[in-house]
């Protein structure tokens, strides 16, 4: 699976669709604003629960919608060119997609994925992979080789280690960590709510604390309140 056009995978045109329709904006089908969800959701539900092995390639922007449709598959690849985030708080809505489900599952540590998902953070390349959101890194360069290797290579016949393998060979070896992960573990507890994550956060007298709460300072309260609820 991969975006068209090859300037990104996804970047937010579902958003800007029930937007125009909304405000009833020239052009725009105002029945997409039942029946755009309602189609959304039931596909995001098929792929995760289909048969065939699936192979997410994130070339470009990887936000909201575009995350539900591949966050589940098995390979997930980040590129030079990925840039990921789940920014729901940031426009009044909900991590939703499968998002509460596959957040708090992140290298099996929820501190992460509350993070990520409560503050929308931002990811590019390689830290894409080394947040444990993306399983393998290929440079941009080398996707369409792996394309056709892929195309060429994987047969009805293939396990899943086989497909895997193929991937490995074009993929380079992750060796970052994931900067003030120390402070994300102690702030973003799952345990509690977010009044009591922005009391950790207050009660910390460091500079990742004061650039977490102007961020959270700038999002929705209603948001917030029910991202993990």
């Amino acid at each position: 699976m991969s975006g068209a056009g090859g300037k990104a995978f996804c970047a937010g045109g579902d958003i800007m669709a029930l937007y125009n329709a909304g405000i009833e904006k020239a052009g725009s089908d105002k029945n997409v604003l039942a029946e755009f969800p309602a189609s959304e959701y039931l596909l995001d539900y098929s792929m995760v629960t289909m048969k065939p092995y699936q192979i997410a390639l994130w070339n470009g922007v990887v936000m909201g919608g575009g995350v539900g449709l591949s966050c589940h598959a098995p390979i997930r690849v980040a590129t030079d060119n990925t840039l990921y985030a789940m920014p729901e708080t940031g426009i009044g809505f909900f991590t939703d997609v499968a998002g509460s489900y596959f957040l708090p599952r992140i290298k099996g540590n929820s501190c992460i994925g509350m993070f990520l998902g409560l503050t929308g953070h931002r990811l590019k390349a390689r830290d894409v992979v080394t947040w444990g959101v993306a399983t393998h890194f290929v440079p941009q360069e080398k996707m369409e080789t792996l394309k056709n290797d892929i195309i060429h290579n994987v047969s009805e016949n293939s396990s899943d280690k086989d497909i895997e393998e193929i991937v490995n060979a074009h993929a380079e070896e992750d060796t970052g960590s994931i900067p003030d992960l120390d402070h994300i573990n102690r702030a973003f507890t799952s345990d509690g709510t977010v009044q009591d994550i922005v009391s950790r956060l207050e009660s910390s007298d460091t500079d990742f604390a004061r650039k977490t709460l102007k961020r959270l300072s700038g999002l929705s309260p209603l948001s917030l309140g029910v991202v993990f609820e």
